[in-house]
């Protein structure tokens, strides 16, 4: 039985991993690892800059999308979708720095009074049935942490989640994929679970459960950092599967480059919650600017996520 103390430290981890992976993968952003490499040699510092010239510590789109979802999973109490949805209203009408064709597509439409359960579809509709993005992806984790003692709630949440954005089906069972890997990544059983996990999918979407399978076995020029929601998903659990820690394993991702900020937090999050925040580098939680509320919001699941399993 895992205690709170322990329970808290992981689900700090992941929050808090989440977005110290996305502010360190600001500056290389849209880079190609030749260019960081040239630029930088190699990023292990949080440095700021970027694309989107953000502060060092500040965070865009992966941290503040999953703060609405955790805050309003903690106020709620379950996943609201209609409360997530005027959360993700009103911080896009902040003008954050970063935010995807498809979610700004999205709520475009759900600011002009789409219903949220047709926002996606209309938006899917819109802009030509785009690939499946990672933008669902990169802001699911507060899920596994509320339901992490209920999976088959947790499955619907994520399906229904990740359809407030993405209409396409690939980017919904990818949620539910990596909302799995971070339950198993809580209890410390990542890689003993990673099979079965897999062989649940098989059925549901071949893809993502073929993913899954070839990240425990991928080399290094097989695993790509881009927005497509499965390169996403194996780029995250490869290099969490072959890091011995939390700083190897999102330092790994971010200097691949490409959607480096994006794919650092996914990264962030799932390492974070196998190793906890005690091994996230201090020198990387010190400039986070979210830090504060993403600890309160942690905690706060965690301690329903103890009372659910009571």
């Amino acid at each position: 039985m895992t205690s709170l103390p322990d329970l808290r430290d992981r689900f700090r981890g992941a929050l808090l991993g989440l977005a110290a992976g996305e502010a360190l993968g600001a500056p290389a952003e849209f880079l190609s690892a030749d260019q960081i490499a040239e630029r930088f040699g190699v990023i292990a510092d949080i440095l700021g800059g970027g694309c989107y010239d953000v502060a060092p510590g500040q965070t865009t789109d992966a941290t503040d999308m999953t703060l609405c979802l955790a805050e309003s999973l903690v106020e709620r109490g379950d996943h609201d979708p209609e409360d997530v949805m005027r959360r993700y209203r009103d911080w896009f009408e902040s003008r954050p720095p970063d935010v995807s064709l498809t979610v700004r597509t999205v709520l475009l439409s759900y600011r002009a009074g789409t219903p949220w359960d047709l926002a996606s579809r209309r938006a899917w509709e819109i802009l030509g049935h785009p690939v499946a993005g990672n933008g669902s992806l990169m802001r699911c984790a507060p899920l596994a942490l509320r339901f992490r003692a209920d999976p088959e709630r947790l499955r619907v949440a994520a399906k229904q989640e990740s359809m407030l954005t993405h209409f396409d089906a690939l980017a919904g069972w990818a949620c539910v994929a990596y909302c799995d890997l971070l339950v198993a990544a809580l209890d410390g059983g990542l890689r003993e679970r990673l099979p079965d996990l897999a062989g649940e999918l098989v059925d549901e979407d071949r893809r993502v459960s073929t993913a899954l399978l070839e990240a425990a076995v991928a080399e290094p020029e097989e695993v790509h950092n881009s927005a497509f929601v499965v390169d996403s998903l194996r780029t995250a659990l490869w290099a969490v599967l072959r890091a011995a820690t939390f700083e190897e394993a999102v330092c790994t991702v971010v200097n691949l480059g490409d959607d480096a900020d994006t794919v650092g937090a996914i990264t962030g999050a799932l390492a974070g919650a196998l190793h906890g925040e005690t091994e996230i580098p201090a020198r990387w939680l010190a400039p986070l600017a979210a830090r504060e509320r993403l600890t309160v919001v942690a905690d706060r699941l965690a301690e329903l996520s103890m009372g659910a399993a009571t």
